[in-house]
């Protein structure tokens, strides 16, 4: 073989060397990448899945959570927003969206720049057209910049805050009056040796209405706690009318005599119901009382009771002043006192615990009064004998 062919033939050799170091290197390369490839598409499944576990534990909370809830990027857009955030304001909106598109509100606003410049929690109170609303902020992301925003509607808690006030300074005034009559009745029985018998039964039958009053102001926070802790269980069994009806009225005669009240019946001796006895008495006794109240001397109550379909009716009515219509719609709520019964004690619970028994026994209540043309007070329950 001549030179030339040598040299050739290693020229060859080292072409063939070099082309087989470059492939055996793009080959290396080509499996670095398809594992990178590999790793790459195994996070991506990963972070699919981590975003499609958090977009399920979103939807969770937007279906559940009642208050309103925002995430805000450093943009002030809406990046996420529940079902309740969605419908808070004048429209509906979807994200993203600017956040003073679904809030108009420049204090909501300042809060949330306020959470965006720390890591603390800032809260504000604010209001708009009668409502009443608390609002929390907090930066829950750092990079990129994430604010939660909360909003709740506290209106309601409001008003029963005050309601629940109003009722704790009524209460106390109304405890003060009855005990302090008892006091000075007490002392001048106890004072006075020369007094006659007369002067004296006067004393001793009103300590005996001061009692009952003192008496029907403690059963009444009674059963309200009872209520509210789920522990007035109701027991129904068939029941005659006249064993819910006699024992109310006997019971209230003597405060219908002292006003020189009739009190009338009228019901169905065979008609019976499917009645808790005690609570169903506490309502007619609740109502009654009300009426005897409210009626003015020498007046008429009359208590009816008639079957109406698989129901029994019941019907308290009084000759009494009425209620306007907005007392009417009012009446069963708790702690609410008509404008006839404001100059008078009460808690203004009674027809609220009334109402909450009557339901219990899967029947309504009602009341149908006019101004100036007394009050009628209904509630159903099931007939018995079925």
């Amino acid at each position: 073989m001549t030179a030339f062919a040598w040299i050739l033939s290693a020229i060859i050799a080292l072409v063939a060397v070099y082309f087989l170091w470059r492939w055996r290197i793009s080959d290396k390369n080509l499996r670095a990448t398809q594992h990178r490839l590999m790793l790459a598409r195994e996070q991506a499944s990963t972070v699919a899945k981590d975003t499609e576990k958090l977009s399920s534990y979103l939807d969770s909370i937007s279906q559940i959570e009642a208050q309103a809830i925002y995430l805000i990027d450093d943009s002030h857009i809406v990046v996420w927003l529940n079902e309740s955030a969605a419908s808070f304001g004048m429209s509906a909106v979807k994200a993203p969206v600017p956040l003073n598109r679904t809030i108009q509100n420049y204090e909501v606003l300042e809060l949330v720049d306020w959470a965006m410049a720390d890591d603390l929690a800032h809260e504000r109170q604010f209001g708009g057209n009668g409502d009443v609303f608390h609002a929390q902020a907090v930066r829950v992301h750092l990079e990129p910049t994430l604010v939660a925003l909360a909003v709740d509607d506290v209106t309601e808690l409001q008003r029963l805050g005050r309601v629940r006030r109003g009722f704790v300074a009524n209460i106390s005034h109304d405890l003060r009056t009855p005990i302090a009559a008892i006091q000075v009745m007490v002392e001048t029985l106890l004072g006075t040796a020369s007094i006659s018998a007369k002067r004296q039964k006067s004393l001793l039958r009103s300590i005996s209405d001061q009692s009952a009053t003192l008496q029907q102001f403690v059963q009444e926070l009674l059963d309200l706690s009872m209520i509210e802790s789920g522990r007035m269980p109701l027991r129904l069994v068939e029941t005659p009318i006249d064993v819910l009806i006699d024992p109310v009225v006997q019971r209230m005669s003597n405060q219908a005599d002292r006003k020189d009240i009739v009190v009338r019946m009228d019901f169905d001796q065979d008609l019976s119901v499917l009645a808790d006895a005690d609570s169903v008495q506490r309502v007619l006794q609740n109502l009654l009382h009300n009426a005897i109240k409210f009626s003015e001397p020498e007046g008429v109550i009359t208590i009816r009771a008639q079957a109406d379909g698989e129901d029994a009716r019941f019907a308290v009515e009084d000759s009494g002043p009425g209620m306007a219509q907005e007392d009417v719609n009012r009446i069963f709520e708790r702690f609410f006192k008509a404008d006839r019964m404001r100059s008078g004690s009460g808690t203004g619970l009674g027809l609220a615990i009334a109402r909450y028994i009557i339901e219990g026994h899967g029947g309504r209540i009602w009341v149908e009064s006019e101004l100036g043309k007394g009050a009628t007070f209904y509630f159903t329950l099931l007939r018995g004998g079925a």
